[in-house]
């Protein structure tokens, strides 16, 4: 259908929609935003909406849906939670004095990468990145538009390289240059979590240079330029509430990938990718939601330097020792709103009156804070934080204790605020005060006690009387009818019309003044960012060292103690989730000792007895550690690590086509390609994923390069038993193995780490506790001692045995018997338990 046969307000529409092709346009209609053809079709699919149609000045209706505009935000954060944008097109002036049309325009497009509304999960951040890919290197820029926060970094020239630094980031969109390699752009449109975002490169614009510190790598410049045009697109204004860049350098913190971050879970669980059973929420006992952010970032990036550890340490100790001092900075900390994200809503101009008060809160809090936090003598920079005192006395003099949720509710400002407002509020009240005397008064005229003066936004102010009172209304009352109820008629008179013009004028004059005078506010608070900033990183800081001397105390955790050699000498180590988890059965503890010399330590001992956990436990001590924390061991003595390398686990990588063993190889690549005499390596079960001895080949072979070529600390876990001999020939490899008691073909787990090698699997064993068919148990045990007596130049012999198919009901009814508690039974139970069985034991063929 040709577009000039819509009606004018739906050919403004597409035209709308035209310029934003791949937003999902919200069109304000009145008291709602309405979606029109296929954006209707997909929101209403989207978001559960009853999909109707809307006359368009063609045959048929067009497809709408719509949502109501108060309600809006909520919509709007579903649909950009799921991956789209929305484009807000905004009534730009009121419908009421509108000559035709009504003018409307983009106000903002809302993206997954800018959405800052206040509906955010407050403990998590929500990075935006753009990059400029050179010749020999990418450079990244990301920025949170919530809290201002701007840092760059430099890969090399890899796709994988740069999907790996998104995922670390949890990047929620990319904005790339038009111009990006079409394999690259499509590589990275199958990344399910980010939105790619194309923009047409920009020159840096002159009132930002400042935010780039001085440093002038042109590709920084132009990742840096490309994001801003592209937030200056969408957000329709220019952002100026960033902080300066700041670089991700790697020489300042301990480096783990983003595998090695999974395999540890650091911040989020591998099995449902959430933050519950992550390291991050153990740890955390933050007051603020800034604080869980931080401690975040100190688990993500521990540090390499020994006497900033040392800094958080004495901090840490200070308020571990002082009860009083940590309760009450705690009984402050937990009046501490988001600060970071409230200041940089202020700066961006969508804060609401809520908003205010809840820094008003803040501020409040924030000096007792910070005079407290001034006795922690490893931080004197928390005397020197401005606590924006003067800024608090002005807007707790400015604004109400309970202002409403948004202004267009009117009463923000506190009498006595501004002397203008003062006066309309007056005029405001006197026309109210109007209207309730002149009800009395025409209820006296007249002599109808039922009337009443009231008021809609269609009709304006009225008198209603009664149809059965209607005789009572004399000419000379002046009253002229303006509405006809089924039981009632609604009247005006002169000095009610003009009296209506004066108090709507009076509140359409006082809602515009609260609304500039906000307006000023916010601009005042923009003036002290910086400050506001400073503050805030103060206080979370703060947050996070009460959250680490909580931890310490309650759990009983030691200061680890860092020194410049290689040795290592943990004692009693405990993995601190799982020791916090088994609250009921003792979590047995285990040494980590290595001597200056020794580079490897080999593990072995069968599968459930504890080898993983080892090594996840030694690594998760040592992020601890170097983050600052106290730990769960009864002594610590730890060299400093520069990196940590995992290869843990078993998973495919479907997205790009990766088996296991692909997986596997790569990210044994990884350290043995960077790792350092200084880093720390996990190696789990290398080589599984192959042919017996092409796996027991590429592990040996990495043993030997890690231990003569590398150097670094590795706890390698393995069930090549052959490989234990490696520590004849290499003195600085040293077998471990986990201890197992056998006693009648039976195990007991003792999840302790004790020198030398394990003499055997327990592979059957293990089968056995997964209750697996005796007849395949047994025969598995033949095959065992068969292939131990083997000679390596004899032929395998089959049996002349033919294997009983299993019957599910036999293991079934075994199962039962073998689980029996029978001295915990009632005769009741017993009974029934026996009923059960035998009706399981006639489903048996004998």
């Amino acid at each position: 259908m040709a577009e000039k046969k819509y009606t004018p307000m739906m050919q403004h529409y597409l035209k709308m929609k035209e310029e934003n092709p791949d937003a999902i346009l919200f069109y304000r209609l009145g008291d709602f935003y309405e979606m029109f053809f296929d954006d209707a079709k997909l929101v209403s699919q989207e978001l559960d909406l009853v999909l109707t149609g809307r006359s368009a000045g063609v045959e048929e209706k067009v497809p709408m849906c719509g949502v109501p505009f108060h309600a809006a935000n909520s919509y709007i954060s579903r649909l950009v939670k799921k991956g789209y944008k929305v484009a807000i097109c905004e009534q730009l002036e009121d419908p009421s004095n509108a000559k035709g049309l009504v003018d409307r325009g983009i106000v903002k497009i809302v993206t997954p990468g800018t959405y800052m509304d206040s509906t955010m999960d407050a403990k998590t951040t929500n990075y935006m990145a753009s990059c400029d890919i050179s010749s020999f290197e990418i450079t990244v820029v990301y920025c949170e538009l919530s809290t201002g926060e701007l840092k760059y970094q430099t890969l090399q020239r890899s796709l994988v390289a740069l999907q790996k630094a998104l995922l670390e980031q949890n990047v929620s969109e990319l904005v790339c240059p038009m111009a990006m390699d079409k394999k690259w752009m499509s590589a990275l449109e199958e990344m399910e979590t980010i939105l790619i975002s194309k923009h047409k490169k920009s020159s840096v614009d002159s009132q930002d240079l400042p935010l780039l510190n001085g440093i002038e790598s042109e590709s920084l410049k132009e990742a840096f330029a490309l994001l801003m045009a592209y937030l200056k697109d969408t957000q329709k204004q220019h952002i100026d509430h960033f902080l300066p860049i700041e670089s991700m350098d790697k020489d300042k913190v301990l480096v783990m990938d983003y595998e090695t971050k999974n395999h540890l879970e650091l911040v989020s669980s591998q099995s449902t990718n959430a933050k519950a059973e992550s390291l991050w929420s153990f740890m955390d006992k933050c007051q603020s939601a800034m604080g869980s952010r931080l401690l975040k970032r100190w688990i993500e990036y521990p540090l390499i330097d020994a006497n900033k550890i040392a800094k958080r340490q004495a901090a840490i100790k200070d308020l571990k020792e002082n009860f009083m001092l940590r309760e009450n900075l705690k009984e402050h900390l937990v009046y501490v709103y988001d600060m970071e994200r409230l200041a940089s809503r202020m700066a961006y101009g969508s804060a609401s009156p809520r908003d205010v008060l809840q820094l008003v809160a803040t501020l409040e809090h924030a000096k007792p804070i910070l005079d407290l936090a001034v006795s922690l003598n490893s931080y004197p920079e928390f005397s020197q934080v401005p606590d924006c005192q003067g800024l608090y006395n002005e807007i707790k003099n400015a604004i109400i204790e309970n202002p409403p949720l948004t202004l267009k509710e009117g009463g923000v400002f506190n009498d006595g605020y501004n002397q203008e407002l003062d006066e309309v509020r007056r005029i405001a009240k006197k026309g109210k005060d109007f209207i309730l005397e002149l009800e009395a008064k025409e209820r006296e005229r007249t002599g109808v006690k039922s009337l009443k003066v009231g008021y809609n936004r269609i009709f304006g102010y009225f008198i209603e009387v009664r149809n059965g009172n209607l005789s009572n209304i004399k000419d000379e009352f002046g009253y002229h009818a303006k509405q006809t109820l089924a039981n009632a008629t609604r009247f005006v008179t002169q000095e009610l019309k003009e009296k209506e013009e004066q108090i709507l004028h009076a509140q359409e004059t006082k809602v515009k003044l609260e609304q500039s005078l906000f307006n000023d506010l916010l601009l005042r608070i923009k003036r002290d960012l910086f400050d506001l900033h400073a503050c805030a990183q103060a206080l979370s800081t703060i947050d996070v060292l009460v959250s680490l001397a909580i931890l310490a105390s309650e759990k009983g955790y030691v200061c680890p103690v860092f020194h410049p050699g290689y040795n290592v000498n943990v004692v009693e180590g405990k993995h601190p989730i799982l020791d916090d988890r088994m609250k009921k059965k003792r979590y047995v503890s285990n040494d980590w000792k290595m001597s200056e010399d020794e580079h490897v330590q080999l593990i072995t001992g069968p599968n459930m007895g504890g080898k993983s956990t080892y090594m996840r436990q030694n690594a998760l001590l040592v992020v601890m550690a170097q983050m600052g924390s106290f730990i769960p061991a009864k002594t610590a003595e730890l060299p400093i690590f520069d990196r940590i390398f995992t290869r843990i686990g078993a998973s495919d990588d479907i997205l790009t086509g990766k088996s296991t063993f692909m997986v596997e190889m790569m990210e044994a690549n990884a350290a043995l390609c960077y790792a350092t005499k200084h880093s720390l390596i996990l190696f789990d079960e290398i080589g599984r994923g192959t042919a017996t001895y092409d796996g027991m080949a590429l592990a040996q072979a990495m043993l030997e390069y890690i231990d003569e070529a590398i150097g670094a600390k590795t706890l390698f876990s393995t069930h090549y038993h052959e490989l234990t001999d490696l520590e004849k020939e290499h003195p600085s490899m040293h077998n471990v193995h986990v201890d197992v008691r056998e006693e009648k073909n039976e195990i007991e787990f003792r999840y302790r780490i004790i020198d030398g090698k394990a003499d055997k699997s327990y592979g059957i064993n293990v089968a056995r506790l997964a209750h697996l068919p005796k007849v395949v148990l047994d025969r598995a045990a033949q095959l065992l001692t068969n292939f131990e007596n083997q000679d390596n130049n004899q032929n395998y012999q089959p049996s002349l045995f033919v294997m009983e198919q299993v019957q599910p009901e036999k293991s079934k009814l075994l199962q039962q018997l073998q689980e029996l508690d029978i001295d915990s039974m009632t005769p009741r139970d017993a009974l029934d338990c026996l009923y059960e069985l035998k009706k399981l034991s006639e489903k048996i063929e004998l």
